[in-house]
């Protein structure tokens, strides 16, 4: 892959033509405004401030218990019914998740 960028780059160089425009695109680059320095810390500090919330509310009105539940009707229809291998496979990884995740909270 770096060579093929390589050999792009020198074929590049070498038919590299420059294209007369009377100076336009020198005058358009005067025109444009100048950037301003971005604050990328601001976006960073509202994301994680929502993603904290969201956490922490989910975790107030019972979302975890709400899961739990759902896992376990959901295993126990499944045994019961029969069980699709790829309706256990996603429980087993939803259920290795919860588990990582108590087991986490404990640490």
């Amino acid at each position: 892959m770096e060579d093929n960028e390589r050999l792009i780059g020198q074929f590049l160089k070498q038919n590299r033509q420059e294209i007369a425009d009377d100076g336009f695109t020198e005058r358009v680059m005067r025109g444009l405004p100048e950037s301003k320095p971005q604050r990328d810390w601001l976006p960073t500090i509202w994301n994680g401030g929502m993603i904290t919330m969201a956490i922490i509310l989910f975790v107030a009105f019972g979302g975890i218990g709400l899961v739990k539940n759902a896992l376990f009707q959901t295993l126990d229809n499944a045994l019961t019914q029969g069980i699709d291998m790829r309706v256990l496979l996603v429980l087993i990884c939803t259920f290795v998740f919860y588990i990582s995740q108590k087991a986490l909270q404990k640490a």
